[in-house]
Parts: structure tokens; C-alpha cells; sequence
């Protein structure tokens, strides 16, 4: 299991963020039974971008009123 101050160094370059629920992904995966590590960290890192830039699209997109 990975944690925020212990995970891959394919997650060094995210920001703070996106790394927590990149390793969220990969630990979510390893207890499914994902063994291969680096496919694991892979997934992990797009789909974590993936969430990013859903979240900055759904918060664009988010009515204000006044």
C-alpha cells in the first residue's frame, strides 16, 4: 500500500491532489488483485488526471447565484 508520503516515482510529478487520489487508485486496484505494480501505477496516474480535469470542468460549470 502506498501512502502520501511513500509512492511510486511516476506520482512525483503531480501535485498534491491528484497524487492522493492517483494513490487512492493504485491501492484501490491492489486489493482487487492487480499484481503487475506498474500497470497498476499507470492506471492509477491517468485516471487520477481523468478525475482532475472532470472536476475543474464540473466546477467551471457550476452555477453561481447571487
Amino acid at each position: 500500500m502506498w501512502t502520501p508520503t511513500h509512492f511510486p516515482a511516476a506520482m512525483r510529478s503531480l501535485n498534491p491532489s491528484i497524487r492522493a487520489k492517483a494513490i487512492e487508485i493504485a491501492n484501490s486496484l491492489l486489493e482487487q488483485g492487480q499484481t503487475d505494480k506498474q500497470r497498476v501505477v499507470m492506471l492509477s496516474v491517468e485516471e487520477a488526471r481523468r478525475w482532475a480535469r472532470l472536476r475543474k470542468v464540473e466546477s467551471v460549470n457550476v452555477p453561481t447565484y447571487a
